[in-house]
């Protein structure tokens, strides 16, 4: 199977709120916390989780498909590099999304890309 250069239904994103508040700006998450501080210097926060959701959904829709796998909830994507950020750094990260079929891509996870 070839890689698809950028995700299928790019228009269709779902990056959902608890995704976001709850995990990746979440101080408190045992296993987002790093994620979230990278993500809260960066200028993103919990307050206003629809601008990291937007930047979230241009990252996966202009970004490069770098890895793709089957897994028993769908196609789950890799997708690397920048994404704008509100400190003007834009850094490189790298997103993780799935898509069961008949279904829009759903973010799974985010980080630093390093």
């Amino acid at each position: 199977m070839s890689k698809p250069k950028n995700l299928p239904d790019s228009d269709r994103l779902l990056v959902e709120k608890s995704k976001l508040a709850s995990y990746l700006l979440n101080l408190s998450h045992k296993d987002g916390a790093s994620k979230a501080k990278f993500f809260l210097q960066r200028g993103f926060n919990a307050d206003k989780w629809e601008a990291f959701a937007k930047a979230l959904q241009t990252h996966g829709a202009s970004q490069t498909v770098t890895g793709i796998e089957t897994t028993r909830h769908g196609k789950k994507f890799t997708v690397e590099c920048q994404i704008k950020t509100p400190d003007g750094k834009d850094p490189c990260i790298l997103s993780v999304w799935i898509q069961a079929t008949g279904k829009a891509p759903r973010l799974v996870t985010a980080h630093p890309n390093s």
